[in-house]
């Protein structure tokens, strides 16, 4: 039996159901946890590879000679003074921290997921502890490709691209190819990381019905988003101006804080349809 006090209408009632589950589990604060996880990890990732990079003992004047070739002098100059700076600071236990915390933040960004999605579908805590580890192991590393993947897609704009085919001799037709193809990549990315998330949470298999409404809708919800914050950021914002280089990391916050509303309110979709079904919101 329905409470009195929800609207008749079933899709208004849907709605006043996504709002409270927004509020009563916490949407915002796992979404602001989410996002900080995951900007935590792009630094220890930058250590780890600017490490990595020293340790390997590059041949700098060789590699500049190369890049001389397809990039300004001032380019060329910048990279040279980090690649020297690496090779003359590089420290294996630097190398080990950025490791371990390049692996340490998007595990917790995972687990941050999976618990905001099994809140969704009211699963509780995990049955077996060390499946649920696994499988947060196995999201970790999709995750991370994912994420990687989007960013490149989303940063490489068209600005950057008129830039590389005026002065790198990037083919007209491969920046085309690349400004037109690459939202539909991010979402195709995006589509099966989400859906591989939902469906990993699970104790139990779910009909297609409990997943891909939520894939769906938050796929489109974070395109859109994406889509208004890209041509925000490239032709209005002038936030370099404003905060000087920490603008960057606010920009970067700002996008993954809305991608990870978009991803928990997909799970509460689903959980709401699953509930609409069963006409019994009042266990919500």
């Amino acid at each position: 039996m329905l409470h009195t006090n929800l609207p008749k209408n079933r899709f208004f009632r849907g709605a006043y159901l996504m709002v409270r589950r927004y509020l009563r589990h916490g949407v915002g604060i796992q979404s602001a946890a989410l996002a900080f996880y995951l900007l935590f990890a792009v630094f220890p990732m930058l250590i780890f590879i600017s490490a990595l990079l020293g340790l390997l003992h590059l041949d700098v004047a060789s590699v500049l000679a190369d890049l001389h070739e397809i990039l300004p002098k001032v380019a060329v100059d910048f990279i040279g003074v980090y690649l020297i700076h690496v090779e003359e600071n590089s420290n294996v236990r630097l190398l080990l921290f950025g490791l371990v915390f390049s692996i340490f933040f998007p595990m917790r960004a995972a687990n941050t997921l999976m618990r905001s999605v099994r809140t969704a579908y009211r699963l509780g805590p995990p049955r077996q502890a060390a499946l649920h580890l696994l499988r947060t192991l196995i999201y970790t590393v999709l995750l991370l490709v994912t994420l990687t993947l989007t960013l490149v897609l989303m940063s490489v704009s068209n600005t950057v691209l008129q830039y590389a085919v005026a002065h790198l001799h990037l083919p007209a037709f491969a920046a085309w190819l690349w400004s037109t193809l690459r939202f539909p990549l991010a979402g195709a990315a995006a589509g099966f990381a989400l859906l591989a998330l939902y469906a990993l949470t699970q104790d139990t298999r779910q009909p297609w019905k409990n997943l891909l409404p939520g894939v769906v809708a938050s796929l489109a919800a974070w395109l859109v988003l994406s889509w208004i914050y890209a041509a925000y950021m490239e032709n209005i914002a002038n936030y370099s101006l404003l905060y000087g280089s920490i603008g960057t990391a606010m920009a970067l916050l700002v996008w993954l804080y809305m991608t990870a509303v978009t991803l928990i309110m997909g799970a509460e979709l689903n959980g709401t349809l699953i509930s609409l079904r069963r006409e019994t919101p009042e266990e919500f």
